[in-house]
């Protein structure tokens, strides 16, 4: 089973790496362009902090030293919300722009990453991964 643990870490720190070297030529690492594609992938939507703290399972301080990083480099920026409790993150046009970019090659990283790798088994591999998922999210696990 630990062997099972470590090739998790292994592959984390894999993605991360390649990742954060691909994207460091931007000026951005890993964690700061997933906040970006979150954003390009909820446009319609009032984002707000708690929201996307929400989303990435951190806590808000974490949530807004990442954003803050991301409005100095110009790519959010904040409104209050209608009811004004709050502020709604959007992306800028340097934010859209970043995103399509890096966007653009997915598709390779994708065929790269599931070489080998039938519909079947990735089909799979998405099950079981929800399900390991939905393990670590429970109440059992979280009181360990």
């Amino acid at each position: 089973m630990h062997e099972l643990k470590r090739y998790f870490k292994k592959i984390h720190n894999q993605l991360a790496a390649n990742f954060n070297q691909a994207l460091r030529k931007d000026g951005l690492t890993i964690t700061q362009f997933d906040f970006l594609a979150y954003l390009a992938e909820n446009p319609q939507s009032h984002n707000t902090l708690t929201d996307i703290a929400d989303h990435f399972g951190v806590k808000h301080t974490s949530a807004i030293h990442v954003l803050k990083i991301l409005e100095e480099k110009g790519f959010i920026r904040k409104s209050r919300s209608p009811d004004a409790r709050s502020k709604t993150i959007a992306l800028t046009e340097s934010g859209i722009q970043i995103v399509q970019k890096v966007q653009q090659k997915d598709p390779l990283v994708s065929q790269l990453l599931f070489d080998g790798l039938s519909e079947n088994d990735l089909q799979y591999l998405k099950k079981m991964l929800q399900t390991i998922y939905a393990n670590l999210e429970s109440e059992a696990f979280r009181n360990l």
